[in-house]
């Protein structure tokens, strides 16, 4: 399937298959195909709208579902920068889109310091709205 799609699609797709972005998403109630594989599918862009951000799975004990983060490789100072995270917590899954910008109803996040987030956004003020919308942000 991934031979037919533009480059930068096979590559995201083949990202999410290597990291387990599936199997996490299944746990935490998202619809992987639905939420993520469609969405690629039917983007317009020629280019990944992700390339400046970096896919990873995480696990802990405390979010046994495991988290998917789309973070930014590199924040530069004054830079507005966007990252997501999806996952299962208090009985529903979640999807936080967050912004180290103030930006809409967005409500702001307390400074984070901790192993359970990438190294990038830690110690960085960011702006959070839980999306009912499971689709990444940059791909609708």
């Amino acid at each position: 399937m991934t031979n037919d799609l533009p480059p930068w699609k096979a590559t995201l797709l083949d990202r999410w298959q290597e990291i387990g972005v599936e199997a996490v998403l299944d746990r935490a109630g998202i619809n992987f195909q639905e939420d993520f594989v469609n969405a690629v599918l039917a983007y317009p862009g020629q280019s990944d709208p992700y390339e400046g951000h970096e896919w990873s799975v995480f696990q802990f004990p405390r979010l046994v579902s495991g988290v998917v983060h789309a973070a930014p490789r590199a924040i530069s100072i004054g830079e507005k920068a966007l990252w997501e995270e999806w996952y299962f917590e208090d009985s529903h899954s979640h999807h936080n889109i967050l912004r180290n910008h103030e930006h809409l109803d967005q409500e702001k996040h307390v400074r984070l310091d901790d192993d359970e987030h990438p190294a990038i956004v830690l110690r960085t003020d960011w702006y959070y709205h839980d999306d009912l919308d499971r689709r990444p942000i940059l791909l609708r």
